[in-house]
């Protein structure tokens, strides 16, 4: 079983912006005047983790006010029924995604991972984008980033600090397995989704943007930036964003050379 401590310490990235999740999947909570954003609720077995790691770093567990998914993949999901049947907090997914989580499409990741399927639901709020989501002073912009799913999204977090604004970001996908030709192939689906993944790199490049979130830890090298902040150093970087989507440029262009 795992444990309930998670094997990355939670900590406060900058400003309202805390990692609550582990080596496994990243989980952030932003921590507004209405109330606790969680962005995406990681395996089921995380739910102990989750709980831990906000208590550790001063949350409390009961403000939480909303669960907002990046995409509909098993491992981002697989806490929310029991955060939101624990904190009544709202659900958020893209329009397209929901029809993953509620069961509309089998493309939920879980039988890749080695998972029966999850019990299906609706979230409570579906996401077109451009959304932008406010939680007293802090704004969440939501914009399609397809390719990892369909309906995957990407957050631009901006939230007050030292007088100012900063802003977070998160790209809801850029693992190159759900765009592998034999996972299209085995579910019908098109290759379009690469040039789709790849047109939404191009039109984040002017993005400002100060702190980089992972949507899994590798990502953004998050062990890395824990030691940052121990080290009293900050974690705001203008130049990141830009290498994060060189990275993932790289990344699944590899892949997919690879498997060529």
């Amino acid at each position: 079983m795992k444990s309930a401590k998670s094997d990355i310490e939670a900590f406060r990235m900058h400003g309202n912006v805390y990692f609550v999740g582990s080596s496994d999947v990243s989980v952030h909570a932003i921590d507004t005047e209405e109330g606790i954003v969680l962005i995406d609720t990681g395996y089921p077995y995380m739910y102990e983790q989750i709980l831990d790691s906000m208590a550790s770093v001063g949350l409390d567990i009961s403000r939480v006010v909303a669960l907002i998914h990046s995409h509909g993949h098993y491992d981002h999901f697989g806490c929310t029924e029991r955060l939101k049947a624990l904190t009544g907090a709202k659900t958020y997914i893209s329009r397209t995604d929901n029809e993953i989580v509620n069961g509309t499409l089998d493309l939920s990741w879980a039988e890749e991972l080695g998972f029966d399927r999850l019990p299906t639901f609706d979230c409570d709020v579906l996401i077109d984008p451009g959304d932008v989501l406010t939680f007293g002073s802090t704004t969440v912009r939501c914009e399609a980033a397809p390719g990892h799913t369909a309906g995957t999204l990407a957050f631009f977090i901006t939230s007050p600090s030292d007088g100012g604004f900063f802003t977070a970001a998160m790209h809801g996908g850029i693992g190159p397995g759900s765009m592998s030709r034999a996972f299209l192939e085995k579910r019908g689906l098109s290759l379009e989704c690469r040039e789709k993944f790849f047109a939404g790199l191009d039109r984040f490049a002017d993005e400002k943007v100060d702190l980089v979130l992972g949507n899994h830890p590798y990502q953004n090298k998050t062990p890395d930036k824990l030691a940052k902040t121990k080290a009293g150093e900050s974690l705001l970087d203008p130049e990141e964003w830009r290498r994060f989507l060189d990275f993932a440029r790289k990344y699944v262009s590899d892949y997919i050379a690879k498997e060529a």
